[in-house]
């Protein structure tokens, strides 16, 4: 893969991307406003199964909300990789890819931009549990749960990494997520886990840079 050049910016708030404000304040938010919503929709869920199914075992409702949030594992990095990234040279620095993720990469320690805000990320939940439904009518009140909770686990851990300093030990999620943003843009997709990466080819190759990084105090 060509080496190419990328500006980063870790100490400034990423600019605006529209003239609007309202389409402004829908780019940002904070990730505790995420983290109370999806619980609280989460146990929302749960209520409503188990008002229309109330004799279900509770080690059923347990396996399938881990069940959700293994597979949300597959699809955050499915949308990482081919989603997030243009499929050719896993680049992000233009169209699409720049508004949904390139923008975190130039601006890493926006607190603002580390996690999806709620409006299209309530779009793309309600796709997902309308899509689950369909296959699993109400026990996708359960999978679903567990699936948006592995979310807010990878946002969650996906914020930790960019606002905090890595610990001495069980520095693993800071150390692959780092080699993805300066080192190979091409490898280390998972936050959450290295297991995609590892089943896919994706896992990081020693001593392999695909970019040369930048660092800038503000964008000119």
């Amino acid at each position: 893969m060509t080496r190419y050049k990328v500006r980063i910016y870790p100490n400034t708030k990423s600019p605006r991307l529209f003239r609007n404000q309202l389409l402004e304040l829908l780019t940002r938010t904070h990730p505790l406003i995420i983290t109370g919503m999806y619980g609280l929709i989460g146990f929302f869920l749960i209520y409503l199964f188990l008002s229309w199914n109330p004799h279900v075992s509770v080690w059923s409702i347990l396996g399938v909300l881990a069940l959700g949030t293994f597979i949300w594992t597959f699809a955050e990095y499915i949308m990482h990789r081919f989603l997030y990234h243009k499929l050719h040279d896993a680049t992000f620095s233009s169209g699409f890819q720049y508004v949904l993720h390139g923008i975190h990469h130039e601006y890493p320690n926006d607190d603002e931009r580390l996690v999806l805000p709620p409006l299209p990320s309530l779009i793309i939940a309600a796709v997902f549990l309308g899509l689950f439904y369909l296959v699993m009518r109400d026990w996708a009140f359960i999978f679903g749960t567990g699936f948006l909770w592995g979310y807010l686990f990878y946002m969650n851990i996906h914020v930790c990494v960019h606002r905090f300093n890595a610990p001495k030990y069980f520095n693993f999620w800071w150390k692959h997520h780092a080699i993805h943003h300066f080192q190979q843009h091409d490898r280390a997709f998972g936050v959450t886990t290295s297991l995609w990466d590892r089943v896919f080819g994706t896992m990081p190759e020693p001593l392999r840079k695909t970019v040369e990084i930048e660092l800038l105090r503000k964008k000119d």
